[in-house]
């Protein structure tokens, strides 16, 4: 009866703690309305401006083309991002015009004058002897975009912070107040206690893990094969090796400030190379290694498993699970020395 007690209590506290809930729930959101909007075919909803000078060009969809009488004005143009690229067709050259500020949208307008240059060769009759057909080998049949990899990234991360934040917010916080010590003079056991604060943390991160999977499935109308069963040994599994990092950050750490402040800077460090957002394998090889000597790239790739969007043997999803579950054990372990002087 106590342990309900306890969490009861516990799960009004953790309602009525804003850093917690923005950690568990309210960044994880934006993170995802933010990605899923760029990453949701933004550039097919709108139109591309395109100036050029010389030829005719024939019409491509999602492109609005704009005259030119000469160079300089075209150039100033894009120099001033009035228009998002330029083109000229001088006979059997077609030439495009980059401002190099576009970095992240250059390879786009480049494929937008493969286009045009397309429609000027069957125009006139020239067909290309060789041509490239695109066909994706899908590990679950289905196609996917971009936006159907990402989401279980997130969702990872989501883990992460949740789990590390809980100890490094939450539990530093009742450190700090002495709010333990006080609950030592009443009957209550202290691993009810410690029971119930586990528990709570747990239910609290699957929840929010199914909020943000309903609402990106809503949202963006991705859908995915989820096998449950791994899915669900996943997150509590994952919520375990993280509140273990946490447990650790906040053992070395003094005050809930501190180690607030370096669960924020390992958090950004596992952003970079958890996979999510920069593919690991377009980085340096040191920076690679750096990647997967940390959790958060392996609870990627297995929760793109368990939702059925990349392969992996059923033996190294479960070892993953089982190394989370050595968290558990740090968590116990910590509970001891973090309070041992209350």
């Amino acid at each position: 009866m106590r342990f309900w007690t306890n969490l009861w209590a516990l799960t009004l506290n953790a309602l009525r703690d804003k850093t917690s809930t923005f950690f568990n729930f309210l960044f994880p959101l934006v993170i995802l309305i933010i990605f899923g909007y760029v990453f949701s075919g933004v550039y097919s909803q709108s139109i591309v401006k395109v100036g050029f000078i010389g030829q005719k060009l024939p019409k491509v969809s999602g492109v609005y083309y704009k005259k030119f009488q000469n160079m300089d004005t075209l150039k100033k143009a894009i120099l001033t991002q009035k228009d998002d690229f330029g083109l000229s067709l001088d006979g059997k050259t077609l030439k495009i015009y980059l401002n190099p500020s576009n970095v992240q949208s250059n390879d786009y307008y480049i494929s937008i004058g493969k286009r045009v240059a397309k429609k000027i060769n069957e125009s006139r009759g020239i067909v290309s002897m060789i041509n490239v057909k695109r066909t994706e080998v899908s590990f679950s049949g289905k196609k996917f975009n971009y936006l159907n990899s990402l989401i279980p990234g997130i969702l990872a991360l989501s883990i992460f912070s949740v789990g590390i934040f809980s100890m490094t917010a939450g539990l530093a916080h009742l450190r700090d107040k002495k709010v333990m010590k006080k609950l030592w003079t009443t009957p209550i056991s202290r691993w009810h206690f410690y029971g119930a604060f586990i528990f709570e943390k747990v239910i609290e991160t699957y929840i929010s893990i199914l909020a943000l999977f309903g609402i990106a499935t809503i949202m963006f109308g991705v859908h995915y094969s989820v096998d449950w069963f791994k899915f669900t040994i996943l997150v509590l599994s994952a919520t375990f090796g993280m509140m273990g990092i946490g447990m650790i950050i906040l053992l070395f750490s003094p005050n809930a400030k501190v180690s607030s402040e370096i669960s924020s800077a390992i958090y950004t460090v596992m952003m970079f190379f958890s996979g999510v957002y920069f593919p690991i394998k377009i980085m340096p090889p040191i920076f690679q290694r750096v990647a997967y000597s940390l959790p958060l790239i392996y609870i990627t790739n297995a929760m793109k498993y368990a939702t059925n969007i990349a392969p992996m043997s059923a033996i190294r999803f479960y070892l993953i699970v089982a190394i989370m579950f050595v968290g558990f054990i740090l968590v116990l372990m910590g509970f001891s020395k973090v309070f041992k002087s209350e």
